[in-house]
């Protein structure tokens, strides 16, 4: 009698064991899947907030001085021949006496670099070829008659000097020239608290473009920094000076004041 109630109490205790070790186990995945659901929504979560911070930061920085930067992929596209470009060559039959297509895009945003002025590419381009007899360039220079026309010699000045033709140090240089005129006080004003800020800003966006095309670049990443060191010290001048003019200033340069006064971090790459 005692064997059996021992093996009675031994099956018991064994199925005992078993029942607890089934429920925990099916306890713990449970616990399993509702942690994979809480890290779901967390990313999900964190890529919301990404998306909401680009898109403040979009906006922020829609200002009408920064849009009337120039850049250089943008002044790259603006010369590239499209479908639609070779569809109309092809149909105007615009070939020339050599079998070549001729089709091209004019670089004609008005936009010029060497600091040459609107103003000055009608002197340039209209009046200087018509005062030599043989146009800007003597004739050993050109290789058909019709480029040795004044009108053809002009076009050629005029690309040579138009912005989508310079390199990016020429598109950083034109769009000083646009700060300086944006935010000096007086003409000729280039060391103004707001000049300076612009220029500053203006350089701090060239180094960004060329970060996120290099990722790896850590040396420009700790130049950027100073960048953005010496613009927040000069705005932070420009605070004690004038409060009205260093909002302005903010706003126009697509700014916030934690931006400037609050802790300027090394990042370690830029978006």
């Amino acid at each position: 009698m005692q064997l059996v109630v021992r093996s009675t109490c031994r099956g018991w205790a064994t199925w005992q064991s078993a029942r607890a070790v089934h429920t925990s186990t099916v306890v713990q995945g449970k616990r399993l899947s509702n942690r994979k659901a809480e890290l779901a929504a967390q990313r999900a979560a964190e890529a919301e907030a990404v998306l909401q911070a680009k898109e403040r930061l979009r906006k922020l920085k829609d200002t009408g001085f920064l849009n009337s930067l120039a850049h250089p992929e943008r002044l790259f596209e603006t010369t590239q021949i499209t479908e639609e470009d070779k569809a109309n060559s092809l149909s105007s039959d615009n070939i020339d006496e050599s079998g070549g297509d001729t089709v091209r895009r004019n670089a004609d945003s008005g936009q010029y670099s060497c600091h040459v002025q609107p103003n000055e590419i009608r002197l340039i381009t209209e009046v200087a070829p018509k005062a030599g007899g043989n146009g800007i360039f003597g004739s050993h220079f050109m290789h058909s008659p019709a480029e040795n026309s004044p009108e053809m010699q002009g076009d050629i000045v005029r690309r040579i000097v138009a912005l989508e033709n310079s390199n990016a140090k020429g598109v950083v240089h034109y769009n000083i020239k646009r700060a300086i005129e944006t935010f000096g006080r007086s003409e000729g004003d280039s060391g103004s608290a707001e000049v300076q800020a612009a220029v500053w800003t203006v350089r701090i966006n060239q180094m960004e473009d060329h970060m996120r095309a290099n990722r790896k670049d850590h040396q420009n990443r700790r130049a950027y920094t100073k960048l953005l060191h010496k613009r927040a010290k000069m705005l932070k001048y420009l605070k004690r000076e004038s409060l009205e003019r260093y909002y302005v200033c903010l706003k126009q340069l697509g700014l916030t004041k934690d931006m400037v006064e609050g802790e300027i971090l090394q990042p370690k790459h830029v978006e």
